[in-house]
């Protein structure tokens, strides 16, 4: 019995650590919740590193610049996965058409979310969107 419940310790560990919440597509999947359906800039920084980083650093500061804030419109924001392009075993770039509706405008973009691993795992190294 003792010999299962450490075997099964030993299974469940290692799945665990393998688990795909730590990957590349994950982080590049939490990262586009956070930063467009769930607008949060503090979260979707915490996925980043380098150059990805910095420009929500940049967009902090102009979010903090503007006067007033005012009344969020309602929004409603779906996402799917286009593409992925694997450069090599530590660099993966996701590519994600995005639809977003505001009140009676709807815009569609497509964003590239670079990942990387790095010292601290993987996270999104950098990121740009084009209107699709």
């Amino acid at each position: 019995m003792r010999r299962i419940l450490s075997l099964s310790l030993t299974i469940f560990f290692a799945v665990v650590a393998c688990s795909p919440a730590e990957g590349p597509e994950s982080i590049a999947q939490s990262f586009v919740e956070q930063y467009y359906v769930h607008p949060d800039l503090p979260k979707a920084k915490a996925m980043t590193y380098g150059l990805a980083r910095n420009k929500i650093e940049e967009e902090e500061r102009l979010v903090r610049s503007v006067e007033g804030g005012g009344e969020r419109a309602d929004r409603d924001v779906t996402y799917n996965l286009h593409q992925t392009q694997k450069m090599g075993k530590d660099k993966i770039f996701f590519v994600y058409d995005i639809t977003i509706s505001v009140d009676r405008l709807v815009m569609k973009k497509r964003a590239t979310v670079a990942t990387g691993r790095v010292k601290e795992g993987w996270r999104v190294t950098n990121f740009e969107e084009s209107d699709i």
